[in-house]
């Protein structure tokens, strides 16, 4: 019988191992995205002879994610089905990206009882994109940078690290008194930000701030997963016009590799600003994720 563990600061790195085998370029498989939302989703992992299962309420009912890593796919869905027999619970699948829908579909006769949710799709970008903004659909961004580099000459990045952390956890208490905003899903990403703050370097994670006379005005943090930047937590202060548009390409510029081809900016939550601010940097794809209900006897 499987057994699950919830998630917490000193257990999570045992997940990451796992990451390697994903098949898919969603947000879902991060240290980053786990640990921020793990309350949320009252998330819970269990390891089953080289797979890793995780466990999360979802629309108000028990679901899984689908298992991965090095061992048998087969062997993981039935220890899964196991699981939910003893516990009497549908085997519901939630946040499945479409790699992997045939083998819900087709092999387990799954079913998708209804079409992803918008809000809860993935934008993903060409690093290069992010990094350079090159070319007339473009023009938009480099405008704001343009402004930002104009008003600010004297700016600078750095990259964050032990001895500069205290300064980007108090803007990031300044952003949250002057600038959060008052949906409740976004003042909890605020305190799941402030909160994954002083792990950053234990969870391995990348992050980087921009300062004007030295005042940070600008942050982000994410992490590396095969060809793919996550970018999991992007603050700025509006009051510095251009400083979203810097902080996204010099987080980019400054983490992109020859071997990282892509990045995930996440989903946009229905927030109708957010979506419009993400659009404006062209997505090469929109990253659907669906539910799925796998029966057994």
């Amino acid at each position: 019988m499987l057994t699950f563990n919830k998630i917490n600061a000193d257990n999570i790195m045992q997940t990451a191992e796992f990451f390697k085998y994903k098949i898919s370029r969603t947000s879902d498989y991060t240290i980053g995205a786990n640990f921020m939302w793990r309350d949320f989703y009252d998330t819970s992992f269990a390891i089953y002879e080289g797979m890793i299962l995780y466990k999360v309420k979802f629309l108000n009912r028990t679901s899984f994610t689908y298992p991965v890593g090095n061992g048998s796919f087969s062997k993981a869905m039935d220890a899964l089905i196991d699981y939910c027999r003893s516990n009497y619970l549908p085997l519901w699948f939630c946040t499945v990206p479409e790699e992997v829908i045939p083998l819900l579909t087709d092999q387990y006769n799954g079913t998708i009882p209804a079409t992803p949710s918008r809000d809860w799709a993935d934008y993903l970008y060409r690093a290069e994109d992010l990094a350079q903004m090159a070319g007339r659909r473009y023009s938009g961004q480099r405008n704001h940078i343009n402004k930002f580099k104009r008003l600010y000459p004297n700016y600078k990045y750095h990259e964050i690290t032990p001895d500069n952390i205290d300064r980007v956890i108090k803007f990031l208490e300044d952003y949250q008194v002057h600038h959060g905003k008052d949906n409740k899903l976004a003042q909890e990403e605020l305190r799941r930000t402030l909160e994954i703050l002083p792990y950053i370097f234990k969870f391995k994670l990348l992050g980087g701030f921009l300062e004007v006379e030295d005042q940070i005005v600008a942050m982000s943090v994410g992490e590396i997963i095969q060809d793919t930047l996550y970018c999991h937590i992007e603050k700025a202060n509006r009051d510095y016009p251009g400083s979203y548009q810097m902080i996204v390409r010099e987080f980019a510029r400054h983490n992109v590799t020859e071997n990282v081809k892509y990045i995930n900016r996440e989903e946009d939550v229905g927030d109708e600003g957010l979506r419009k601010s993400k659009l404006s940097y062209h997505p090469i794809k929109l990253l659907d994720k669906y539910c799925v209900l796998v029966p057994y006897k």
